[in-house]
């Protein structure tokens, strides 16, 4: 009589327990017996395609990462709207918030994160909403379309990727938007300050007002003293909303991990193998961080997905106890960051962290350069260290991004003038 196959259970159903369940699909079909179980009441979606949703250039059809066809061809058990509640990793055993219970061999956890809310007074007023899932996509354009009280101003509160996205998504959609940041220049995290000025006029030229350096001080309801109605700034000024969205960042879901007793600091403990301090418990995606490193985009997560699933069939085909050296473990990427906004081209790559001690110039290993065309809008500077480039920023014409990106992450050194650094086409690479 063959032995039973060993069950996995995942936690979490968003867009890297979707990517794990892909990877096992083709490494290890019919390995498993997998159950997975979502708090959403959808199955996993591209959650990057939500700011296109709301300004009308994608539509919910293109959101599903697989069929439910699919699923059920695999043999996976899905399970949605129906949090796992309590994890009972003695008897290995999940119980939910209907009251059904899941036992597992292997448990991995994929819970991902919650969006950030700034702890101001009059926070929970009705209209105050994190674009993070496809309910929260709804409900703004629910209040957009509203026949008898439409959205018609709204404040985004963070100047980042996100905020940025749907800002844009919502003046396109006729909606007067302000974006109110902490900081001297949108995308401050990716950009420099002047690439961050270019950013900052085209969000002018397109009605969308930008407020840098700013201090929030608290949120205005309306006469009902329901929804919200202004957000007051440090100085005093009132902005008239109806609508805000919080794009402030993410905090990491490690509810359950701590409550088990496992390893937790800002997020769930792992190492690259992404196994958990429980054995047989792993995580992956937006809960996890690997020596310190915590995880928001896409790219990276989908590489633990492979390296995870490797590590599931080592494990079901040889125990718990199975060596893994031969597995290659989840390595840190130096990731390129883009605005996915129609018309708004912006890109950075490598080591952003240094640009301010490169562009100082303190020593002669250390250079960086600049082009620039106000007219035209188009902006690029790039970092390097000695002969290899370490850095890069454009705004306008990204088209040779790749070029860029690919000299960054593989560290060649660059045999060029100048002139030929800022027109890849006459790169020379020794």
């Amino acid at each position: 009589m063959p032995s039973p196959k060993p069950r996995l259970l995942v936690v979490g159903f968003g867009m890297a327990a979707g990517r794990l369940l892909q990877e096992i699909a083709q490494l290890a079909p019919g390995q498993f017996d997998i159950t997975v179980i979502g708090e959403e009441s959808q199955s996993a979606y591209n959650r990057i395609l939500l700011s296109p949703l709301l300004a009308g250039e994608s539509d919910t059809s293109l959101l599903p990462l697989q069929s439910a066809d699919w699923y059920r061809s695999q043999g996976i058990k899905v399970l949605t709207g129906d949090p796992v509640l309590e994890l009972d990793v003695e008897a290995r055993l999940a119980r939910t918030a209907s009251g059904s219970s899941h036992s597992w061999d292997m448990l991995v956890l994929a819970t991902g994160s919650r969006a950030a809310r700034l702890p101001l007074p009059g926070r929970d007023l009705d209209g105050i909403i994190s674009l993070r899932t496809l309910n929260d996509a709804n409900d703004v354009m629910a209040r957009m379309d509203d026949a008898r009280q439409p959205a018609r101003n709204a404040v985004v509160v963070g100047g980042g990727v996100l905020g940025l996205e749907a800002a844009c998504a919502l003046q396109s959609r006729g909606v007067s938007t302000s974006v109110v940041h902490n900081a001297g220049w949108p995308m401050n995290r990716q950009l420099d300050s002047e690439a961050g000025e270019f950013l900052a006029s085209t969000l002018a030229a397109r009605g969308i007002r930008f407020i840098s350096d700013a201090q929030c001080e608290r949120f205005v309801a309306n006469q009902d003293g329901q929804r919200v109605a202004a957000l007051q700034m440090g100085d005093g000024e009132l902005l008239p909303c109806d609508l805000v969205i919080m794009a402030v960042g993410i905090a990491p879901e490690v509810s359950l991990a701590r409550e088990s007793g496992m390893a937790v600091s800002r997020a769930i403990a792992v190492d690259g193998w992404l196994r958990s301090s429980t054995p047989g418990v792993f995580a992956l995606g937006e809960c996890c961080e690997i020596e310190g490193e915590q995880f928001g985009l896409v790219a990276p997560i989908y590489q633990q997905a492979q390296v995870l699933a490797a590590v599931l069939q080592r494990h079901a085909e040889s125990g718990l106890n199975a060596s893994l050296t031969d597995i290659a473990p989840y390595t840190r990427q130096a990731l390129p960051t883009r605005l996915k906004v129609s018309g708004v081209h912006v890109f950075s790559a490598g080591d952003l962290d240094d640009l301010s001690s490169l562009a100082s110039g303190a020593s002669a290993s250390k250079r960086t350069l600049a082009w620039r065309d106000k007219e035209r809008g188009e902006y690029r500077r790039l970092w390097w260290q000695g002969e290899c480039l370490q850095a890069a920023v454009m705004f306008g014409d990204v088209d040779d991004s790749g070029i860029y990106e690919s000299l960054i992450e593989r560290r060649v050194p660059v045999t060029a003038s100048a002139q030929a650094l800022l027109n890849p086409a006459g790169l020379a690479l020794s």
